[in-house]
């Protein structure tokens, strides 16, 4: 953050639903409103600045999943459990948002190149989540979830691969 020389005060009136939700929210090093408000106001600057930069826009969305991560991370220290499904979206999903954040598909050409990347990054975690369907107890919280939900993939994947 800047120093308060470098800063210009502003004043903001705000619903009181808004202001009590505010007062509220856990922010990492924002107690008072007014750090809470420079947080709140550097988080949209990262996301309007993020609109170019894949890196900048990964690391914002991987910010905001962090809350989850950790909560997952607790669960599994607690109960000993870990899921490599769970895992798998928590790495992939974050880089295709981005992915899209980031992209300037203003060309034919340019939106060939996301489709590319986001094609290849979505068949990077099928791949991932197919290998949980190699057993019949997946590396899951549900260890039947990837069997419950992958037959229709793998019947069209045989229909790909058989003979037209």
């Amino acid at each position: 953050m800047n120093t308060l020389v470098d800063m210009v005060p502003i004043s903001a009136r705000l619903p009181d639903d808004l202001y009590e939700w505010l007062s509220t929210l856990p922010l990492e090093d924002a107690t008072t409103l007014s750090d809470k408000l420079r947080v709140a106001v550097l988080h949209l600057k990262r996301m309007h600045d993020g609109d170019t930069d894949y890196i900048d826009a990964l690391s914002m969305y991987r910010d905001l999943g962090r809350n989850t991560r950790e909560q997952i991370a607790q669960l599994e220290r607690k109960t000993g459990q870990h899921s490599e499904v769970l895992a798998a979206f928590m790495e992939h999903l974050p880089a295709l948002i981005a992915m899209l954040h980031a992209s300037q598909a203003s060309s034919p050409n340019s939106a060939r190149e996301l489709e590319a990347v986001l094609v290849k990054r979505t068949m990077q975690l099928t791949e991932t989540l197919l290998r949980q369907a190699i057993t019949t107890r997946a590396a899951a919280y549900d260890e039947k979830v990837i069997l419950d939900n992958s037959t229709r993939v793998l019947e069209l994947a045989q229909l790909i691969s058989s003979p037209r």
